[in-house]
């Protein structure tokens, strides 16, 4: 098995990466020339550094690129800071995911896509809801917070647009609050957010996370729980 990991520099993206290899699948990592990426995976045999912008690629550039792959895994997120809360690409996720399934279909193989979101997304679809006074904020979210409207409309893709495509099995996946830990623990994956996550979040930590991605991939019946799905996962409390 390989997989395509796009944004693998990123805080999460580079343990997914690590987990990926941890369970020998090969990893196609795309990251832009000025990234900075651990030592220990440049240099690791199963991963195959792909220097590139998602945003400046064609459909023709990513198709050759997954190719070889049964998998994709978007890490994407954007950066806190002024520019990368407002400035361009406001739909950098959105326009990724939609790439990313135009090139699938162009390849025509059938292809697995994992996106990597956010308990901020709702899944109306599976009557999840939100209260009155969380959807006052996730509307003024909407409206004034790119990020916050970007991963919406990405989300919104999967279910709507893509939804059971015959090329693109697909699942998001939702952590709340990320944190940063050294080592996997106890986790709570669930098909509906148990807190609110504005005015009470719960924790999960990106290795947690990454986990996760790369057990949907080498576990067939964890990922046919989950396919077409929007599973939340959380830090277990002890």
């Amino acid at each position: 098995m390989k997989t395509l990991v796009i944004g693998a520099s990123g805080a999460t993206g580079k343990l997914v990466v690590s987990k990926l290899t941890d369970q020998n699948i090969m990893v196609k990592a795309l990251i832009r020339r000025t990234a900075l990426f651990p030592k220990e995976l440049t240099e690791n045999s199963k991963v195959e550094i792909v220097n590139g912008n998602i945003n400046a690629l064609t459909v023709h550039q990513i198709t050759e690129l997954i190719t070889d792959c049964d998998a994709v895994i978007s890490c994407l997120g954007h950066n806190i800071t002024l520019k990368g809360l407002f400035g361009e690409p406001r739909k950098l996720v959105l326009n990724a995911v939609k790439i990313i399934e135009e090139s699938i279909k162009v390849s025509q193989k059938k292809c697995k896509l994992i996106l990597m979101s956010t308990t901020a997304y709702t899944n109306k679809k599976e009557s999840e809801k939100n209260t009155f006074c969380e959807r006052i904020v996730f509307t003024v979210l909407k409206a004034l917070l790119p990020p916050h409207s970007d991963n919406v409309a990405a989300g919104d893709f999967l279910l709507y647009h893509i939804n059971k495509s015959e090329n693109v099995e697909w699942v998001s996946v939702r952590p709340d609050s990320l944190i940063d830990e050294s080592t996997t623990s106890e986790v709570i994956i669930v098909d509906k957010k148990l807190r609110s996550p504005i005015f009470d979040p719960g924790k999960t930590s990106r290795i947690n996370v990454a986990q996760f991605m790369s057990d949907l991939l080498t576990n067939d019946s964890l990922w046919k729980e989950w396919r077409y799905k929007t599973p939340v996962i959380y830090n277990k409390i002890t």
